[in-house]
């Protein structure tokens, strides 16, 4: 259940690519709190600045200027390690490619997080074979990648990036790979997660089948903020 905690806040939020001749403003002064227990949706066309947004969100970028707040905490100081022990232990990842390690088993793909984050073996475990059973994956626990399917594959990338209860999931086009009824199935299942979990979801997608689901829509277009829809309210 979302309350008023605030887990991501950016303040005038602009990104500038000018590795070619032509500057390209893909953000132009972004502003935009997400609260704990969200299950949210960055929605617009192709150039609208979602996935950039995303990214620096979750540090995978930075912003030109501007300012953004994980948890309370400006980003704007970190050094490189700071931000990658900050993904680490406060955002989960989920990519349109799953990206899981083929030679390991679900289980396994699972614990990685918890590994690096230093966890002991015998907890690994437990958490890992728990979640995966709450995905609908507990028959599946020793299979690895290239034996499931998309959904499964999907299913077990969710799984691995909210079993250390980060602080905000952030989600890349997660359904591009999966056929209609695999991305209802999927979405049916974080949304379940986000509920009983209270794991904060946003999501950069171009799929309606996730802007429906979603609770809130955050809509951009050339970089701005365009509409901003609560569903709840």
């Amino acid at each position: 259940m979302m309350n008023n905690k605030t887990i991501i806040e950016t303040k005038n939020l602009e990104k500038v690519y000018d590795d070619s001749k032509v500057a390209v403003h893909a953000l132009r002064g972004v502003n935009l709190e997400v609260h704990e227990g969200e299950f949210m949706a960055l929605s617009g066309p192709s150039g609208s600045g979602k996935t950039t947004l995303l990214n620096i969100i979750g540090a995978l970028d930075h912003p030109t200027s501007g300012t953004v707040r994980v948890a309370g905490e400006d980003l704007s100081g970190f050094t490189k390690s700071e931000l990658s022990r900050l993904r680490l232990d406060r955002i989960g990842f989920i990519f349109q490619a799953y990206n899981l390690i083929p030679v390991l088993t679900a289980r396994e793909n699972v614990e990685y997080v918890m590994l690096l984050q230093g966890v002991d073996e015998k907890e690994r475990i437990e958490r890992a074979e728990a979640i995966l059973e709450d995905v609908g994956l507990k028959d599946y626990i020793n299979t690895r990648p290239n034996e499931m399917s998309g959904g499964q594959q999907q299913r077990v990338a969710v799984a691995r990036a909210i079993v250390s209860n980060p602080d905000v999931v952030l989600a890349d086009e997660p359904t591009a790979n999966l056929d209609s009824a695999t991305s209802s199935s999927l979405l049916e299942m974080m949304r379940e997660m986000n509920e009983t979990h209270n794991a904060t979801f946003v999501f950069s997608t171009h799929d309606r089948l996730v802007m429906e689901y979603a609770r809130r829509l955050v809509k951009l277009r050339d970089g701005q903020v365009e509409d901003d829809i609560d569903k709840d309210a």
